[in-house]
């Protein structure tokens, strides 16, 4: 298997380890697991250092040092991989074991939205208020690709950065 893949894969998976035990410590201390492990504040840092070390594996790994593609290549793929992990546990567990969570998800965005209303029927209208109102009402699998979405963004906006400050420079002829 190619080395790009195998670092990317191997800490993604180690990644979703992480936020596996991390769901199911949330539910241990009767919290949301889907609210705590979707959290920007928890979620971004944890795919950042995975992101970090994968690319810091490869250029350990790699006798030739770390190339800009190359470091962006495993850190995408190390985003990719993590985030198909995360999304199709995410619709295991809501499929076959609990909805409950996804519901107080929910309500806690409608929630939100509701305390909110104010700026948003300033910005969108009252009508605009009431369809955005109305879509926010998401089934799980529209909840699940919007997590999904958020972590390919940190994925793609921490990935250039750490290829960057790692590439290895080009000797001098």
């Amino acid at each position: 298997m190619n080395l790009i893949l195998k670092v990317s894969l191997r800490y993604s998976i180690i990644a979703f380890f992480f936020i596996f035990l991390m769901f199911f410590i949330s539910i241990l201390i009767d919290k949301n697991p889907v609210v705590y492990t979707s959290n920007i504040v928890f979620i971004g840092p944890l795919i950042a250092i995975f992101l970090f070390l994968a690319i810091k594996a490869f250029k350990q790994l790699n006798q030739f040092g770390l190339r800009f593609w190359q470091g962006f290549s495993v850190g995408m793929l190390y985003t990719i991989f993590f985030t198909i992990l995360f999304a199709s546990f995410l619709v295991i567990y809501a499929n076959f074991f609990d909805e409950v969570y996804f519901d107080e998800y929910r309500q806690m965005i409608m929630e939100k939205l509701m305390a909110g209303k104010d700026m948003l029927v300033e910005n969108l209208g009252e009508d605009g208020y009431k369809e955005y109102l109305k879509s926010s009402e998401s089934s799980n699998t529209r909840i699940i690709g919007s997590l999904s979405t958020n972590n390919i963004i940190i994925g793609m906006l921490v990935t250039p950065l750490v290829s960057l400050f790692m590439r290895t420079n080009e000797p001098k002829a």
